[in-house]
């Protein structure tokens, strides 16, 4: 049987290898590039590990707040915001904007995804 890795374990794989022997290996004028390289590697291993999730999850979560399925939830949102006339939308939208922060952080930036404020 062959061995297929999926992309996230390859990226993941990559991200390791630029990590733990090629940064240590390369003149020091190229460790910045090293350096952004693993971290581009780990950032699309998160992306595709988390990414279509993460994107069904915002749609449903925009979803159930504007009350039913809207050809582009993220800017029908916008607009009502921006309206300002429902108040109500406003206080309920600030825990679901919160929770698509997260999504996204735990993609951008693991670990600021679990940060509960001051």
């Amino acid at each position: 049987m062959q061995f297929e890795p999926d992309a996230p374990t390859l990226l993941a794989a990559i991200a390791r290898l630029l990590d733990e022997q090629v940064l240590g290996a390369v003149p020091t004028e190229l460790a910045h590039q090293v350096r952004v390289a693993a971290h581009l590697a780990h950032l699309l291993e998160r992306e595709a590990r988390l990414g279509a999730d993460a994107v069904r999850r915002e749609r449903q979560l925009l979803t159930e707040l504007l009350g039913g399925d809207v050809a582009d939830p993220q800017v029908r949102l916008a607009e009502r915001l921006r309206a300002g006339d429902d108040v109500d939308l406003e206080r309920r939208a600030w825990p679901v904007l919160v929770d698509i922060a997260r999504l996204d952080l735990a993609v951008a930036k693991p670990g600021h995804d679990r940060w509960e404020g001051p």
